[in-house]
């Protein structure tokens, strides 16, 4: 922990200013950016893989993903700063990757959930895979915040990507088994 908390913040205020300038740009110009999301299995899904995070369909589906990520993304990198790229790289591009192969065929998914999970479950995983202190902490503290995360990952709204909620997940347990092991992440 030899970085501030403001350091930390930088590489999720930075997917944060995308996602906002994203949607600015749709809004104020009517660009239909939203076009760029991920289409599973099409070529032009596989852009998607880069820009399908930063599309968002309304100001609440931005807020209810600026909020987790930039406090997610700001623990991760705060108290594993050492880990905390591969963690979010991971959880970005690994994500939206498994969305464009096993999602639904005739859907369009934009948001950056995916990237939420993929934190949300690496940070509550580590702390139980990894066995120290303050990484069981970190697992509580998310647990209470963000554990109905859990659900989100069952098929319940036609209008919600489940598949990337469940892409993201798999990516942070996987994630955080493979680097619980790991001496030195701090």
């Amino acid at each position: 922990m030899s970085q501030s908390w403001f350091a930390s913040s930088v590489v999720p205020f930075r997917l944060v200013f995308l996602m906002w300038a994203a949607f600015y740009v749709e809004y104020m110009y009517g660009w239909p950016l939203s076009l760029f999301g991920i289409v599973p299995w099409t070529p032009m899904g596989l852009i998607g893989i880069f820009t399908g995070p930063m599309l968002h369909g309304s100001l609440d589906h931005l807020i209810s993903n600026t909020v987790p990520l930039l406090f997610l993304g700001t623990v991760l990198f705060f108290f594993y700063e050492k880990i905390g790229g591969i963690v979010f790289f991971r959880s970005y591009f690994w994500t939206n990757v498994m969305v464009w192969l096993f999602g639904r065929h005739d859907s369009n998914h934009i948001g950056a959930s995916g990237v939420v999970y993929g934190l949300a479950f690496f940070l509550i995983f580590f702390g139980i895979f990894r066995r120290d202190f303050t990484s069981m902490l970190i697992s509580i503290v998310v647990i209470m915040l963000y554990g109905g995360v859990i659900y989100g990952v069952l098929p319940t709204d036609p209008r919600v990507s489940w598949e990337s909620h469940f892409a993201g997940a798999l990516v942070g347990i996987y994630t955080a088994i493979g680097l619980s092991s790991k001496k030195n992440v701090g």
